[in-house]
């Protein structure tokens, strides 16, 4: 009798773990996958924004950086130097 409630408890587990995985192939991200053009799409918009994000962060982090060093003190040293070097390459 015990194994028959065994069974009966297991088949209700399995039903319902049947239930979840149907509902997760469902989902957005499984139906983009299951069609190749779709997936295609997807994938080459996720590089472009992936792509346009980096420059954009990158882009920021820069200028932030520019900020900073103007800001410095010893910015006006490193300024004579590169306006110097600027000259020379001119005059050649």
């Amino acid at each position: 009798m015990k194994t028959h409630t065994t069974h009966t408890e297991l088949a209700k587990k399995i039903q319902k773990l049947n239930t979840t995985i149907e509902r997760i192939e469902k989902l957005q991200p499984f139906s983009i996958m299951r069609n190749r053009k779709n997936f295609l799409w997807y994938s080459f918009l996720h590089g472009i924004m992936v792509g346009f994000g980096s420059v954009l962060g990158a882009s920021l982090l820069i200028a932030f950086f520019i900020f900073l060093l103007k800001q410095i003190q010893f910015a006006p040293i490193i300024g004579s130097f590169v306006q110097s070097i600027l000259e020379n390459i001119n005059v050649r």
